[in-house]
């Protein structure tokens, strides 16, 4: 009986360390969904076929998301038709399971942000509200987090300071 007690415990702590690599935020996405991978791909990793309503229906529209369950939690996923293959171009989610390596996710604050991607370029940025005359929030704020110039990036948006949902995308300057 003792043999088994320290043994149960550590298959207990490998099958949660396992379950959280699932929900690790990084520039590159969450978990196996990552930025850039092909729809065939994705669709092996959501278990599942991605009906499309947009692309390849509408010869012009380039662009669609979708919202889908990965590992148990609600995500949108942008895709991009690319010349050859359809790609992921963007992740959202709201989940508080998922968290950077650093522990910032669902209920993190600015402070706690900006300590933990020291060295990263970080942008704040306010949000505007309304559409005839828009009024910057007094409430919401954007922290845009990447590790270059140019990149794959992560977008905290954050309401009262606390990070209410997280994006990651790419994020390029398009004015060159």
């Amino acid at each position: 009986m003792k043999k088994i007690l320290p043994f149960l415990f550590m298959l207990m702590a490998t099958t949660a360390v396992a379950q959280n690599k699932d929900y690790i935020l990084s520039t590159d996405g969450i978990g196996a969904l990552k930025l850039g991978m092909p729809l065939t791909e994705l669709e092996k990793i959501l278990q599942t076929k991605v009906k499309l309503k947009v692309i390849n229906i509408d010869p012009v529209v380039l662009v669609e998301t979708i919202k889908a369950k990965y590992k148990g939690i609600d995500v949108e996923i942008d895709l991009w038709k690319r010349q050859d293959y359809i790609a992921v171009d963007g992740i959202r989610t709201r989940s508080p399971l998922c968290k950077t390596a650093s522990g910032i996710g669902i209920g993190s604050n600015k402070l706690q942000i900006i300590n933990a991607f020291e060295g990263y370029n970080i942008d704040i940025l306010p949000v505007y509200e309304g559409e005839d005359k828009p009024v910057k929030s007094k409430t919401k704020t954007m922290i845009n987090v990447k590790e270059e110039a140019e990149g794959y990036a992560i977008l905290f948006h954050l309401l009262n300071n606390k990070v209410v949902s997280i994006e990651i995308f790419p994020d390029y300057d398009d004015e060159e």
